[in-house]
């Protein structure tokens, strides 16, 4: 019985392959009886199995023949948008017969962004017309878009239509390298079609193709072929400008510059001054055809020129700048003639030159003098921070804002206040605060000023400068003050006691002390409202804003604001634990009797528990603060960050130490 069991199992699965390979006649659909209205349903299955069986393709998805289908389908779908821009251009060229309506349709197209049609447009055009700046304007779109070699084809392309190409084509090609993301293969196409063009019979280069192709290779830092570019150049066609020497000298300063980061000292020396070699020979060239008259000389060159000789350590070469200013601008070296009066100093010629742009001619000589602007007071003010001549800042400020009619830009102001920071200025610089424009009102010249009263801690009256620029700030500067402002200036009162330690070195060593307390205090003071608005600012009003705003934000949005706020919020705890640090300085110290600071410790400890609460809570976004003793450190790391970032030195701006007696006071005591 199991041997019969298992043979018949054994004949069914037979039958059941031979029947899925093929159905027998007697059971096949066609055959059987259909009644009417019904439908064909193969035997066996049921309504919807059939449905699926009918879903199923025919072919698999990734086999040989379906991806030949797909492929198929593809071409089809070109070809019939082929089709349609075919009809489109037809139908266009239909009412266009001027080549000019053409390139004015085939830029209207581009603006666009259909380059397909464009190009199929002006290659139908090309059949029997000359549609030049139809094709300029396509390589040009290619260029923007910055793909060179596509550009380079193109044109290649267009010279087998025989269309001819104009002097446009190539300013249009090499303005296209020069702004190329792939400078190497930018040399070398602008360089191959600049020979060509040399060679060409119908069309000659002019200056404006030499100047943009100096630009690729100056772009590109290739002074070998710049040099090779420069070469070809002659009285006529090619004859050199402004802009041609212009870009050699940038080209030569941003190499040296660019070669000299990872080379020792004496071998940076030598480059540099190789490269002010180089400018002050071609720089002779320049004058000689500028006394002909054949070179109008501007202001970009002229600072061109200024900018390299910036570069030499050498202070005397850093002034010869002034005498270039003097030479080619009529400006006078007030290093020299400080003595003299303004009445003489103040051209009458030149007063508003910089609005009327109406320069006069040197006394014997077809030049013209260059009209200074900008970037003429930007090179002033560098050199003469650079070369430590800033006793004559203020009257070239005068002279060029107030009589040439210069109206300072953002770098122009900012430029000012480096000035006086190097000169330790603190007073021009707080003075200064209050005529600077609204529209350049931000925290970096109040950082500077603040600053500037910090390496000025010499003058007793450091301390009023400062408080004089902190008035500034909290009067103009909106919505709230300066974090790292207010930070400096506590800064300022730490640092500001030399007078004090002169004092206390005449024997008066406790007014001393008493003086230096009460001008911590008093700055403490005065920071304890600014203190109370930007905490409140950042913990409270900006966050409780950015929430009401953020109802749809998402997720990754959100929590890139939340680490904004926390270093918002720790620059505001950064300065709640100096302004701490320094309360105790005058406790521990004992500076001052407790009468005196029996008003300070209710603030004290407010400043504290807000420094508390806020670490409490800080192992949330920094899982590193989670022992005090990281805590320290971190502390202490901050500190030095601020040491690096502006630049304190800790030899000369340290914080005096009142529980030592002065030197003389020690010497006196050993002696009894």
């Amino acid at each position: 019985m199991p041997g019969s069991f298992l043979g018949c199992v054994a004949c069914l699965r037979r039958t059941l392959q031979t029947a899925s390979l093929e159905t027998p006649a007697a059971l096949r659909p066609a055959q059987l009886p259909l009644r009417p209205g019904s439908r064909i349903r193969p035997y066996g299955t049921s309504s919807s199995l059939a449905a699926a069986a009918a879903a199923v393709p025919a072919h698999p998805v990734d086999s040989p023949q379906s991806l030949r289908t797909d492929t198929e389908d593809a071409t089809v779908v070109q070809k019939k948008e082929r089709a349609r821009l075919q009809r489109a251009v037809n139908k266009h060229l239909a009412h266009m017969e001027d080549p000019w309506k053409i390139a004015q349709h085939v830029e209207q197209t581009l603006a666009k962004d259909r380059f397909d049609e464009a190009l199929l447009l002006t290659q139908q055009a090309s059949k029997d017309r000359q549609v030049v700046v139809a094709w300029n304007h396509l390589i040009s779109y290619l260029l923007e878009k910055q793909q060179l070699k596509k550009a380079v084809k193109l044109y290649n392309d267009m010279k087998k239509r025989a269309q001819l190409p104009n002097v446009q084509t190539f300013t249009i090609l090499f303005r296209g390298c020069a702004r190329s993301q792939h400078p190497k293969l930018a040399v070398a196409e602008a360089v191959k079609h600049y020979n060509l063009l040399m060679t060409d019979k119908r069309l000659q280069p002019n200056s404006i193709h030499l100047n943009a192709v100096l630009n690729v290779c100056a772009r590109a830092g290739d002074l070998d072929s710049m040099f090779l570019i420069a070469d070809t150049v002659n009285d006529s066609t090619r004859a050199p400008t402004a802009y041609t020497y212009t870009t050699i000298l940038n080209a030569l300063r941003h190499h040296a510059l660019g070669e000299i980061k990872d080379l020792p000292k004496e071998q940076q020396a030598a480059n540099i001054q190789r490269a002010v070699d180089r400018s002050k020979a071609l720089w002779t060239e320049v004058v000689d055809k500028w006394r002909q008259g054949r070179l109008a000389i501007d202001e970009e060159l002229v600072c061109a020129l200024g900018r390299v000789l910036l570069m030499s350590p050498n202070r005397e070469v850093k002034r010869e700048v002034l005498d270039l200013l003097q030479q080619t601008m009529n400006i006078p070296d007030l290093t020299k003639a400080l003595a003299a009066a303004d009445e003489k100093i103040q051209d009458p010629e030149m007063r508003d030159i910089a609005v009327s742009s109406a320069s006069k001619r040197p006394s014997a000589s077809k030049a013209v003098y260059t009209v200074p602007g900008r970037n003429t007071l930007a090179l002033v003010l560098t050199t003469l921070a650079s070369s430590k001549l800033t006793t004559a800042g203020i009257k070239y400020w005068n002279l060029m804002v107030r009589h040439y009619g210069i109206v300072p830009d953002r770098d122009n102001w900012l430029r000012m206040f480096g000035m006086l920071k190097v000169a330790k200025a603190s007073a021009h610089a707080a003075a200064i605060l209050a005529i600077i424009p609204d529209e350049y009102l931000d925290p970096k010249p109040y950082r500077i000023a603040m600053e500037t009263c910090i390496r000025d801690n010499i003058n007793p009256n450091a301390m009023q400068n400062a408080t004089s620029v902190l008035a500034s700030m909290l009067g103009r500067l909106q919505p709230a003050p300066d974090i790292h402002t207010l930070r400096l200036y506590l800064r300022v009162a730490l640092v500001s006691h030399f007078h004090l330690r002169a004092q206390a070195q005449n024997g008066d060593d406790a007014a001393a002390k008493r003086q230096y307390g009460t001008q911590i205090t008093t700055a403490l003071a005065r920071l304890w409202e600014p203190y109370k608005q930007v905490h409140y600012y950042y913990f409270k009003a900006q966050p409780r804003a950015a929430a009401d705003a953020a109802t749809a934000a998402a997720t990754s949005a959100t929590e890139k604001k939340q680490d904004t706020f926390y270093n918002d919020k720790r620059e505001v705890i950064a300065l709640a634990r100096l302004m701490f640090s320094a309360f105790n300085k005058v406790i521990n110290e004992n500076m001052l009797p407790e009468k005196d600071l029996r008003d300070l410790r209710p603030v004290g400890a407010k400043i504290n528990r807000e420094i508390q609460a806020f670490y409490s809570t800080g192992e949330q976004f920094e899982p590193k603060l989670a022992s005090s003793k990281k805590n320290q450190q971190s502390v202490e790391d901050d500190e030095a960050d601020d040491n690096a970032k502006y630049g304190f030195r800790p030899g000369g701006d340290f914080i005096w130490d009142t529980t030592k007696p002065p030197q003389s006071l020690r010497k006196a005591s050993s002696r009894g």
